[in-house]
């Protein structure tokens, strides 16, 4: 009776490494898409959050306080929080917050109904600035869109188209 020395073969290790690229390769294209699908929540929570900030500074410092949009229909977007009215994130004004979409890679600020939303002093509301900006993932198409309504309230929602 011959015994075999314990092992594997060459042969065997060829088999499972090319299991492991071709499984490989399949998963990369998945994690691409989930990468960006993250990177556009990422942005659409930020906007959520500036705007939030927006209106709990307005009604802090008793004033207007406007977030202005800027570079609309592409990836290199940005904003600004303020107190000034026509402030963006390209003018040399005083900012509470400035956010840029280069944090972002893939993501577009594809449309907003909007260039600023204005939030009130007095009771927090964006009574006649209401209004969306829609979120679009390059690569997947993917939306969303954060929706601010006339009393303040800033929500985000998935869009079909």
């Amino acid at each position: 009776m011959q015994r075999h020395p314990a092992g594997i073969t060459l042969i065997e290790v060829l088999v499972a490494l090319a299991l492991l690229v071709v499984l490989g390769s399949l998963a990369v294209p998945s994690w691409q898409v989930f990468q960006e699908r993250q990177r556009l929540k990422a942005a659409a929570e930020t906007l959520v959050s500036s705007l939030n900030l927006a209106r709990s500074e307005a009604l802090a410092q008793q004033q207007f306080t406007y977030v202005q949009l800027s570079g609309q229909g592409s990836e290199r977007w940005c904003y600004a929080v303020s107190t000034t009215q026509n402030c963006d994130c390209q003018a040399a004004c005083a900012v509470l917050q400035k956010v840029t979409g280069e944090q972002w890679p893939g993501v577009m600020l594809s449309s907003s109904s909007r260039k600023m939303f204005r939030f009130n002093w007095k009771n927090g509301s964006a009574t006649g600035a209401n209004g969306t900006a829609m979120f679009v993932g390059a690569q997947s198409g993917q939306r969303l869109c954060v929706v601010l309504s006339n009393l303040g309230r800033v929500r985000i929602i998935t869009s079909k188209q």
